[in-house]
């Protein structure tokens, strides 16, 4: 006997949570509206300051617990829980999250993209460093020149805590889970970007956004030409590491949120 679901007998529940209806407001929930809940809980001085800009002085967004606890484990639990998904969902091809074979292919192209654009990276480091007052002067290399044991955890650990999960997170997941209401051309890939960006919003300072504007637009086309999270996360990283040395690190810190 055939026991396979179809459309008619696969439950309720089951139909509700792949509905766009439902798929819309997940969407939303996830990619629009998170970023600046944490935003404001991570930084709450400064969202009752905004708060209090528009007539709402009366509210908080202040619960009395350290930022750490609601970006890092926002992020980490987003990325196993979406990460769960994509492994037990049948129509995904788990091959793109970590398949070896794809990040080879790719990285002459990865690396060759990273020798042009590296060293715009750098000077603008030392421009915003030098000729304007966003970036302090120290903040140039100052990673590598004056905390190298900083830059090496960096180097070791960024890839894995932060790279590939963003890359699971805002790539894998969103391009599979919403292709039903995106589409698969022009429209998911400029919503995929502007998410990216957006997701930075709890840095609180406009030079993070700006800064994640072109690395989206990298990075979700290396996704979407490789399929493989494996070479958007090794993209993801070397780029992060860079900018963690060079100084631009310093505007996706929370240390420097509204610095700005």
């Amino acid at each position: 006997m055939d026991t396979r679901l179809t459309s008619e007998t696969t439950p309720k529940p089951a139909r509700l949570f792949h509905s766009k209806a439902w798929l819309w407001i997940e969407w939303v929930g996830l990619y629009l509206l998170t970023p600046p809940l944490v935003a404001a809980l991570s930084q709450p001085q400064l969202a009752d300051a905004l708060l209090d800009r528009i007539g709402l002085g009366a509210f908080s967004f202040d619960t009395g617990l350290p930022s750490g606890v609601f970006i890092f484990p926002v992020l980490l639990i987003t990325f196993l829980t979406m990460l769960l998904y994509l492994r037990l969902d049948r129509s995904f091809d788990n091959a793109r999250l970590w398949k070896i074979a794809d990040l080879k292919a790719a990285l002459p192209r990865i690396l060759i993209t990273f020798a042009i654009t590296g060293p715009i990276v750098l000077f603008m480091s030392w421009y915003l460093a030098h000729h304007t007052p966003y970036l302090p002067e120290s903040g140039f290399l100052r990673l590598p020149r004056e905390i190298p044991i900083l830059m090496l955890t960096i180097t070791l650990l960024y890839p894995w805590v932060s790279a590939y999960p963003q890359e699971i997170t805002h790539r894998a997941f969103f391009f599979h889970r919403y292709a039903p209401i995106l589409g698969s051309g022009r429209t998911i890939l400029i919503l995929n970007i502007i998410c990216f960006v957006w997701l930075h919003a709890p840095m609180w300072n406009p030079i993070a956004l700006l800064m994640t504007l072109p690395a989206g637009i990298i990075f979700a086309l290396t996704y979407l030409r490789t399929k493989s999270a494996l070479a958007a996360g090794f993209e993801h990283a070397i780029y992060g590491i860079w900018a963690f040395a060079s100084g631009l690190g310093y505007f996706v810190f929370t240390g420097s949120a509204g610095s700005i």
